[in-house]
């Protein structure tokens, strides 16, 4: 019924693109920032296709907006919509031969930190044309509806529209200051070492999933829910912090930047035996791999990774 709505009122992409913020954000003035509007057009914009559907879409009050049983209908049009408008963009990026403009790709906080700022320098010397937009978040952001280019996630994508255009084995240890090391009797067990690990709302997080299954009552010595803060307490010598096995620096001292470099102040701890490896992917849609810009920014990451000397510092993600 809801498709039949938006069919016979000629529901316009803006429409559905503020209709689609607000549902996801549950915030009026959280939905105008996300689309780089004032909020009184976001209500104006409300207000207007309430009208036109003669129902009410949201309850606003102190907890934020809330949708009502018919925005609840609507909500899957507005997203099939949105993917519309995302292939939309990327057949027309397309169309352009050059290789220029800006790559947007999203990664969890600690690739985000470790791995794409010596990747954004590789990239400037090579392609300056393009320009990066890394956008760190532990959550997903939706590659089908255009949010980002590129993605690295922990998993390979299930959606049919995405495509995983490379997988990353890394190599994990458990590191902290050389002082801290130094106080402990090596090997160590699980329950010997101070943990840092993820605050709320990411307590499922790795790898503090991993810690509450094998510490009992598991109680990290400090947490935090930001990636940096957690690496600035290993260093302050707090505790001891799951991390990639850090990079080497030789051939990349005149292009790694300094927070990257200091990060050979940390040492591995001997736990008796080696972390089992994970892996990430490079994910896009299936179509934005055609995109000249994205398809060179893709090609280069690859070969980034690729580098045994060049590898994140301390990934963590869902």
């Amino acid at each position: 019924m809801h498709k039949s709505i938006i069919n016979n009122m000629n529901l316009s992409w803006e429409d559905a693109q503020t209709f689609l913020a607000v549902s996801e954000h549950q915030s009026f003035s959280a939905a105008a920032k996300s689309l780089s509007v004032g909020q009184p057009t976001i209500s104006r914009r409300m207000r207007k296709l309430e009208t036109e559907l003669n129902s009410q879409l949201f309850i606003r009050g102190r907890q934020g907006a809330h949708p009502t049983a018919a925005a609840l209908k609507l909500i899957p049009a507005a997203e099939q919509m949105a993917r519309w408008a995302g292939e939309f963009d990327r057949a027309a990026m397309g169309v352009e031969q050059s290789i220029s403009g800006t790559v947007r790709i999203a990664a969890p906080p600690g690739i985000a930190v470790d791995l794409m700022a010596p990747f954004a320098m590789r990239l400037r010397k090579l392609e300056p044309q393009i320009r990066l937009e890394i956008l760190s978040s532990v959550d997903h952001l939706d590659l089908s509806r255009g949010e980002a280019d590129l993605a690295i996630r922990t998993r390979a994508p299930t959606e049919p529209e995405l495509y995983a255009l490379h997988e990353k084995f890394s190599n994990i240890g458990v590191f902290s200051t050389r002082a801290y090391a130094a106080k402990l009797n090596q090997p160590c067990t699980w329950i010997d070492l101070d943990w840092i690990s993820w605050a709320s709302p990411y307590l499922d997080v790795a790898p503090r999933p991993m810690l509450e299954k094998l510490i009992p009552d598991f109680n990290p010595v400090f947490a935090s829910d930001d990636y940096l803060v957690q690496k600035a307490a290993v260093k302050a010598g707090l505790g001891a912090m799951i991390m990639e096995r850090p990079p080497k620096l030789t051939a990349l001292a005149d292009t790694l930047p300094t927070s990257s470099a200091q990060d050979n102040d940390l040492v591995e701890i001997d736990m008796g035996f080696n972390i089992p490896v994970s892996s990430f992917f490079i994910v896009c849609a299936k179509s934005m791999q055609y995109v000249p810009r994205v398809s060179r920014v893709a090609t280069l990451l690859i070969s980034h990774l690729a580098s045994p000397e060049i590898t994140p510092t301390g990934s963590t993600s869902k």
